[in-house]
């Protein structure tokens, strides 16, 4: 016992805690509970939290390298803002990866996983319902998701996860433009559909169209679509 490091326990420590602390701030961003150019207040954290500010520093660091958060030299750490350049630069990948995935995941799929993918879709469908589109927006997370792990490609998944994040935080605004909601479960059925069925290059096809779709939104009225 006389060599054993507690230095490093307590660096363990601090990471497993700075991780759950980076994960629920990553939630509330994404979220909307936190906006795009507000300060995140490390000191209320501590406080509420009951911990220091070490592991609250530890997850902000690792969010600005996700590219979420941004730190103002002696003003802190912000959500970051997404101009429209950057929105068209991110869409445009994720024209890519989200292809990608389409056509993978309709070569890949077994029932069980259509099943999962059709439970997505549903959340889909009755929040369109209900006009509610806090509960859609979680909903379009997880049925793309689901897409990217039916393809089964672990890199993919991890660039799929950076990209779209930050996308997030510009994308949520537009889901009460009136008819959106529609429009974007319709494209996301027929991806569905097209999945399902096998059929690899047109679920592809439906998928780039539906990106390209949601990132004119963004360059025609300024506010950020639903994908």
């Amino acid at each position: 016992m006389a060599n054993f490091n507690t230095d490093l326990v307590k660096t363990i420590q601090t990471q497993s805690l700075s991780s759950v602390i980076c994960s629920q701030l990553e939630e509330m961003i994404l979220s909307g509970d936190i906006l795009p150019g507000e300060r995140i207040n490390e000191t209320q954290l501590s406080s509420t939290l009951g911990v220091s500010r070490a592991p609250i520093r530890e997850a902000c660091r690792q969010l600005e390298r996700s590219g979420m958060v941004e730190v103002r030299i002696n003003k802190g750490t912000f959500v970051k803002e997404i101009d429209l350049q950057e929105v068209e630069e991110l869409y445009e990948i994720r024209a890519t990866l989200d292809a990608l995935a389409a056509d993978k995941a309709a070569q890949n799929i077994t029932e069980d996983q259509k099943a999962a993918l059709h439970g997505h879709l549903e959340e889909m469908q009755d929040a369109t319902q209900q006009d509610d589109h806090q509960k859609y927006f979680k909903a379009n997370i997880g049925f793309h998701l689901c897409i990217m792990h039916i393809a089964g490609n672990k890199n993919l998944l991890e660039i799929y996860e950076g990209v779209s994040k930050k996308a997030s935080l510009f994308r949520r605004t537009s889901l009460s433009t009136p008819g959106r909601l529609s429009v974007s479960l319709k494209q996301h059925e027929a991806i569905y559909e097209a999945i399902t069925s096998g059929d690899a290059d047109k679920a592809a096809d439906l998928m780039k169209h539906h990106i390209h779709d949601a990132k004119t939104i963004v360059l025609e009225t300024g506010v950020a679509s639903d994908d």
